[in-house]
């Protein structure tokens, strides 16, 4: 019998990292209407300041701040009135000692002002002056130039993520297009005689296909692009066939099942002939996950994944492994955690990490991590999860209240 040498976990995604240094990624322009969720592939630098003009930020008068020293409800100043700035429009007007000018939230402050009083707090005195009830400070509710975005200042890194927020920034620069980096191409095969799939009647020794369809999923929710999905029976070479085609097409190949030791586990060997580098790892000192495969193709420059036919197991690798690298490629960063205290002792796996799922309470003005307890098989476990914990292969585990980080999922 042949017995798997396994790597770390560390191991594993340095063999594919020093495959993947050279790769050079796609990238592609795309709309602000379309970049949502994609990945910069450029530095932004503002080109102009934000806001380029000084304004208001409440409905109400632009004043010199020292008219209105000493004014409150019982005692208030009094200012002419002389003119309203219409948004939209270049303020022209500038004001002296004792005079003010209306001006709505966003609009552009006069030449002389250097604060606002709100509406509320002044009252019509006649056809051109107010009654001023409030003493105001140098700028006072005023937006200066640059308050929000510095002229050639860096507000977007290469490598952030594009959400909402970021695209409003771009917006506010006047970008209508960004460089991004294109998606990473990805396909799913799932094998096993055992699989049927959704709509199919359920027959004892069968089971429904979980991999593909939860794969998909994490691929799209990671910012990958999917070709192609589809369920192989255990037949070599036809899946020897549908690996030979894709290799040519996607960037990643992810193979769930067959990846250990019995009979028909064909996933090793397939992968092997594929890939021009052979075997990298077959096998990885994790928990859930151990009999992980990875392999490359140079010629195509594609990643070869075989992972484990338990869905949790296979999931959580792929996020390890493949979301792993590409984020190092894409200089995106690690994912969103959160630290959290242990709700209980939770012990080590001699000789392997351990990747725990766990379920947040917010408590104490912290989180609580509860582990969930179950086998790698149990595909509800992960759908109960918020995020997960990394136990290192030398600790004898966490105990209670230690403080651990949680990476989200």
């Amino acid at each position: 019998m042949h017995l798997l040498t396994v790597d770390t976990l560390e191991q594993a995604q340095e063999k594919l990292l020093a495959c993947l240094k050279d790769k050079e990624l796609k990238t592609e322009k795309k709309s602000l209407t379309e970049a949502y969720q994609y990945i910069l592939a450029q530095d932004v630098y503002a080109p102009f300041a934000v806001p380029h003009f000084r304004r208001s930020s409440v409905d109400g008068y632009a004043v010199n701040s020292a008219d209105t020293a000493g004014a409150g409800e019982s005692i208030p100043c009094f200012l002419k009135v002389v003119g309203s700035v219409e948004m939209g429009q270049e303020n022209t007007f500038a004001i002296e000692r004792g005079q003010c000018v209306y001006v709505p939230t966003g609009g552009m402050l006069p030449k002389g002002a250097d604060a606002m009083v709100m509406l509320e707090y002044t009252e019509k005195f006649g056809a051109d002056e107010i009654a001023c009830y409030q003493n105001v400070s140098h700028k006072n509710s005023v937006v200066e130039i640059g308050d929000d975005m510095q002229e050639n200042t860096l507000v977007l890194k290469k490598g952030t993520l594009l959400r909402p927020h970021e695209i409003g920034v771009l917006a506010a620069l006047g970008y209508a297009e960004v460089s991004v980096y294109a998606k990473p191409v990805l396909a799913v095969v799932s094998l096993g005689d055992e699989i049927i799939q959704a709509g199919e009647p359920l027959q004892q020794g069968k089971i429904y296909d979980i991999n593909t369809y939860g794969l998909y999923a994490q691929a799209l929710k990671f910012g990958f692009a999917v070709k192609e999905y589809c369920h192989v029976k255990d037949d070599k070479k036809a899946i020897y066939e549908v690996l030979r085609r894709l290799v040519q097409e996607v960037d990643i190949i992810c193979v769930s099942g067959g990846s250990s030791q019995g009979e028909k586990d064909f996933t090793a060997e397939l992968l092997g002939e594929i890939s021009t580098t052979g075997v990298l790892t077959h096998g990885i000192a994790i928990k859930p996950g151990k009999p992980t495969i990875t392999a490359y193709n140079a010629d195509s420059r594609c990643l070869l994944l075989g992972l484990p036919g338990h869905p949790a197991a296979a999931m959580l690798l792929f996020e390890l492994l493949a979301v792993h690298v590409y984020r190092i490629l894409q200089n995106s960063g690690e994912g969103t955690k959160v630290c959290a205290r242990m709700a209980c002792n939770f012990p080590g796996a001699d000789g392997r990490l351990t990747c725990q799922l766990v379920q947040l309470e917010w408590q104490d003005n912290g989180y609580i991590a509860h582990p969930i307890f179950g086998k790698s098989g149990l595909i509800s476990s992960l759908a109960k999860a918020q995020g997960y914990i990394l136990v290192d292969m030398n600790s004898e585990g966490v105990k209670k209240d230690e403080q651990v980080t949680v990476y989200l999922i």
